[in-house]
């Protein structure tokens, strides 16, 4: 009875010690939801939240009102912001990245408990001139788990931080491959309708060359050559609804919806270019404080050096337990005490571990220190190609295009007079046509 006793209130003291916290998940999407908020706009993170609610209310379809709201934007040609909200609310990878929050919150629920004790009984028979039963029981506890709860909770805790950066950025950067097919596919639906134009204006062009060929007028080369532009022109025509059809299926891939729901339209014309450029070292300043893959690189390197300085701290220490033992005697004598088991550090004073995580740290590092320098590089790389587009965007509508559209008014003028030919308008159209879709 004693050592039933002794075990129990053991059991019972080992079960205050461990509380009973859940598993944080939902702090996890408030945190993630946080990250993203501050670099987005109110509606963007409003999205976001409402994918997190569908992720941990229903995973197989999205619920009813957000059904309804998806099928009443689509009846609008689809803009960029309505694009993007509509893809964070129904893109299952946003379900899938709170999924890996999920994990990493159950990983630090785990490395706050401590393991389930053991317990051992024992019943020795009596052999020989022996008399009587002699019983015996033990509960044990992993020594470990007693001195590393705290350095593993922390750590756990670390690496859940650096599960919702990455989750975050993941979100971010699925904001931005939304914006992006956005943009391909209004412009391919813009380059389609000029080169449908272009296809017209070379296909009447080879129209107009019969005839003069069957008149005597001209010979049989230029009609060769007409023909051939009217066949390259149709050929482009095709390549560009092909593009269009392409970059349709990207963005209903990342709006998440299916074949019934491809009616949707998006804008004729792409929007005017900015007028602003933002400076080049505001941006490299904004991406080392914003970019979340970043922060969880710096904070892959936080864990790695807490984990360092608890194998250091704890390098000799193996395998040892903590518990309670009791024994009867034949005779009905009783004895209880406690346990304690230690490994003795010859062989293995943790020298293994200690060179294997000082090698992850190394890894860390040096991986923090090419991202940074990559995203510098990145963010003038992306400022020059943003300036020079700005440039080209300028020359077309500023430059080329008033000069084309000058040139063809002009043609017309002594096409009317008779003083040209039509052959020489319809190429100058075409011209302007490329000036078009050069500035698209």
């Amino acid at each position: 009875m004693g050592i039933r006793f002794g075990c129990a209130a053991l059991a019972a003291a080992l079960t205050f010690i461990v509380g009973c916290a859940g598993v944080p998940i939902e702090s996890g999407r408030t945190a993630v939801l946080d990250l993203v908020k501050v670099r987005t706009d109110t509606a963007t993170s409003k999205s976001a939240a409402a994918g997190a609610t569908m992720e941990s209310t229903d995973r197989t379809r999205a619920p009813a009102d957000t059904v309804q709201h998806v099928r009443d934007r689509l009846s609008e040609p689809l803009q960029v912001a309505t694009a993007l909200q509509i893809a964070l609310s129904r893109n299952p990878e946003l379900q899938l990245q709170f999924a890996r929050l999920g994990v990493s919150a159950a990983d630090v629920f785990d490395a706050s408990r401590l393991s389930n004790p053991e317990l051992s009984l024992a019943v020795l028979l009596p052999l020989g001139d022996a008399t009587g039963n002699k019983e015996s029981a033990g509960v044990t506890l992993g020594f470990n788990d007693l001195l590393l709860r705290h350095a593993r909770a922390g750590m756990a805790t670390s690496e859940y931080q650096r599960t919702q950066e990455l989750v975050a950025a993941a979100i971010l950067n699925l904001g931005i491959e939304v914006q992006q097919a956005w943009f391909d596919c209004v412009g391919a639906t813009q380059r389609a309708v000029i080169r449908q134009t272009v296809d017209e204006a070379a296909q009447t062009t080879a129209e107009l060359a019969r005839r003069y060929h069957e008149a005597g007028n001209i010979n049989q080369l230029p009609l060769q050559i007409d023909v051939a532009a009217a066949s390259e022109a149709h050929i482009a025509l095709l390549r560009a609804r092909g593009e269009l059809a392409e970059a349709r299926a990207r963005l209903q891939s990342l709006l998440s919806l299916s074949a019934a729901e491809a009616h949707w339209t998006v804008p004729a014309t792409l929007p005017e270019p900015l007028t602003t450029e933002p400076q080049v070292s505001t941006l490299q300043s904004l991406a080392m404080t914003q970019r979340l893959d970043l922060a969880a690189a710096r904070t892959h390197v936080s864990t790695l050096q807490q984990k360092m300085a608890a194998t250091r701290r704890y390098r000799f220490l193996g395998a040892s337990t903590v518990g309670a033992a009791g024994e009867r005697e034949a005779d009905g004598t009783r004895r209880i005490g406690p346990s304690l088991s230690l490994a003795l550090p010859l062989f293995n004073q943790g020298q293994g571990a200690i060179a294997r995580i000082a090698a992850e740290l190394d890894a860390a590092q040096a991986k923090q220190r090419q991202l940074e320098l990559q995203i510098d590089n990145d963010v003038q790389r992306q400022s020059d190609r943003m300036q020079l587009a700005h440039e080209q965007a300028r020359s077309y509508r500023d430059g080329l295009i008033p000069e084309r559209e000058a040139v063809v008014a002009r043609l017309q003028e002594q096409v009317n007079f008779m003083l040209t030919d039509t052959f020489t308008l319809l190429l100058a159209k075409q011209l302007e046509y490329a000036a078009y879709e050069g500035y698209i």
